[in-house]
């Protein structure tokens, strides 16, 4: 027969309460069962909306297979939002999404950082996110993630070069149409990977003569000095050229990479360039972080 209890406290001999096989413990009111004093709605999802930095906190999600936070970063300029995790032991039973909501402010920054500090990913427009899931241990990216790093310059005014050489190019006369995440340096005119990952070069070199004079190439440092890996160093007067190139590759965090152009020509060559910044052209963009 049906029994009711009225009870403020239930208690055992021992240490654990059990419900038997067969049995459930219902609760009628949603939100009515509590941990800790915070409430356990059992897979459902949470969010929260932050504007300025922000540490999560349990409450924002026990009992919640997964927490989305949005983060509004259009406020100021070159400023930098800090969302930290939680420790990897506080939330092995949900996964944590944080979200740029909004269009950031000029220069503006996302960064998200373990319980020690240690950035973890960083957005840097709106729409870039990332996922992290713990196994009570270690907190991991599960690859549900973007982020917005990318560049496109262009030369504003010819650059003339001696005949039959390569030339270091976009140096003094472009335009920065672009600098997400700041990879391209305007003090040093050259990329600087700020993450190890896979990204995409493209590269325009069309000449002012309208000559077929130019070879792209691209140099890399890692470390040891600049070296060319992509593109061909060579050629004689007159060879054929390939005008514009696109590469995908791997970069580690801190490579720099300038372009180079190669004047085939006897005489001086070299970029095209005028004041709308349409004609040579040089981007890059991460495809993904590692």
């Amino acid at each position: 027969m049906a029994a009711t209890l009225l009870l403020d406290t239930i208690t055992s001999s021992g240490s654990t309460i059990t419900v038997p096989t067969g049995k459930t413990l219902a609760i009628t009111d949603a939100g009515n069962l509590t941990i800790g004093g915070t409430a356990i709605t059992s897979g459902a999802l949470g969010t929260i909306s932050k504007t300025a930095a922000y540490t999560i906190l349990a409450a924002d999600f026990t009992g919640k297979s997964a927490l989305y936070v949005f983060v509004n970063a259009a406020a100021g300029t070159d400023t930098e939002t800090v969302i930290t995790l939680p420790a990897a032991s506080a939330f092995g039973t949900c996964a944590i999404h944080v979200v740029s909501s909004t269009a950031h402010g000029s220069g503006n920054k996302v960064t998200i950082k373990n319980s020690s500090a240690v950035e973890q990913y960083t957005l840097y427009k709106k729409g870039d996110h990332c996922e992290f899931v713990s196994d009570a241990t270690n907190i991991f990216r599960t690859g549900n993630e973007f982020t917005t790093i990318s560049f496109l310059i262009a030369s504003s005014g010819n650059e003339g070069y001696a005949g039959n050489t390569y030339h270091r190019c976009f140096l003094h006369s472009y335009l920065t149409h672009s600098n997400v995440g700041t990879s391209w340096h305007t003090t040093n005119d050259e990329f600087t990977a700020p993450f190890d990952g896979q990204v995409s070069a493209s590269f325009t070199d069309n000449s002012y003569s309208g000559s077929s004079s130019a070879n792209p190439v691209l140099y890399r440092d890692t470390g040891g000095g600049f070296v060319a890996f992509k593109g061909v160093v060579g050629g004689a007067a007159g060879s054929a050229s390939t005008n514009s190139a696109t590469w995908v590759f791997e970069v580690s965090a801190t490579d720099k990479i300038r372009p180079y152009y190669y004047n085939n020509t006897t005489g001086a060559e070299g970029l095209f360039g005028n004041a709308a910044g349409t004609a040579s052209m040089f981007s890059m963009h991460y495809i993904r972080r590692y």
